[in-house]
């Protein structure tokens, strides 16, 4: 807890968590719906932009995570076993939340089991679920991190988007099948890899780079993340011409190249902001929040549902919605920032 933090990847966990709580509202559901062309373009590009939020965590993970050297002992101790006991923990609170609403028919230490092992209480777990696997299969891919270089990373993209974008989107334009196991280049050790690689090559290039270099290559690297942006959408909005339905895979399209470009401006920006700087101060302590924000996104949002439709009501859609999302980031801050005061519970969120 006292090691200097790196400022950028907590300002890549905000940003991450903003993504989510957003997918989670109807603001991603909009452009399927009949709407005008500002609230359909808000919901379109900002539901392509969200589905980088999970590769983000993960980008951060990899960072962080794989440069590390740590026993199996200590691997299981303080990462494993503290996840899998968070998972329980916040699964039973809303299953008891659920018991309180009477969304449960048949309340049990059974039932809950049952769904605990299914992911049937939340289905935004599921990240829990993934990230305790990639967990166990951490100390293979932190052998391999160290022997990374530049052409096997382009290797990587290229499989990526080989098994992300071509053959999906021949699989949907031709009706064919394909049969190919992608095994980790489709999961998320693929932005494990890629959080690693930019964060060590960033820091190599950040020592010599001069300011009007940085902002050049985050200049470049914004203008190719909004292509990629505009053109998932493009593809999101022709593909219903031609099927008829939106499909929601077209929306993780472009993401295998949306997340990294994310990544890398956010590093280049704040490459020179420090912890001990006041905006650093800052970002760290929300950063240091974040986890809490995710976990208690639900509770939040079930909490702010009657300012939301209040907001709907009385303005448009895209507010009502923008504003929803503030404030259940907001009001999920506030109680993990409380929570975290408790010595216990500080070391699980």
């Amino acid at each position: 807890m006292k090691e200097n933090k790196k400022v950028y990847l907590e300002a890549v966990r905000i940003i991450a968590v903003l993504l989510v709580i957003f997918n989670h509202t109807d603001g991603s559901f909009y452009y399927t719906l009949p709407c005008n062309i500002v609230t359909y373009l808000y919901s379109l590009i900002l539901t392509v932009i969200c589905r980088m939020a999970v590769p983000l965590f993960f980008m951060v993970s990899g960072a962080l995570l794989l440069a590390k050297e740590e026993s199996l002992s200590d691997l299981f101790k303080k990462r494993i076993a503290r996840m899998a006991m968070v998972l329980v923990a916040v699964s039973l609170l809303y299953y008891s939340f659920d018991m309180a609403r009477g969304r449960i028919e048949a309340p049990g230490a059974g039932d809950f089991l049952s769904r605990l092992a299914g992911n049937g209480i939340r289905e935004s777990f599921w990240f829990l679920y993934t990230y305790i696997c990639a967990l166990l299969l951490l100390p293979f891919f932190r052998k391999a991190a160290p022997y990374l270089n530049k052409r096997l990373i382009l290797y990587l993209v290229g499989l990526k988007a080989v098994f992300d974008l071509i053959l999906p989107l021949i699989g949907l334009i031709t009706g064919a099948a394909f049969s190919f196991d992608a095994g980790f280049v489709s999961g998320c050790y693929y932005y494990m890899f890629l959080g690693y690689y930019l964060n060590r090559e960033g820091e190599k290039e950040a020592v010599g780079n001069t300011k009007e270099q940085t902002n050049f290559d985050v200049c470049k690297a914004a203008v190719l993340l909004a292509g990629c942006v505009a053109l998932n959408a493009v593809l999101v909005y022709g593909l219903k011409q031609v099927t008829g339905n939106y499909e929601v895979s077209a929306l993780d399209y472009f993401v295998f190249l949306t997340a990294p470009l994310t990544f890398i401006i956010i590093k280049k920006c704040m490459d020179k902001v420090t912890d001990k700087s006041p905006g650093g101060k800052i970002i760290v302590a929300i950063g240091s929040c974040v986890f809490g924000i995710y976990l208690f996104d639900n509770f939040v949002r079930w909490q702010l549902l009657p300012v939301y439709l209040f907001l709907s009501e009385k303005t448009v859609g895209v507010i009502a919605n923008s504003v929803y999302v503030a404030l259940a980031f907001a009001g999920g801050f506030i109680y993990t920032w409380i929570l975290r005061k408790i010595p216990v519970i500080r070391k699980y969120l």
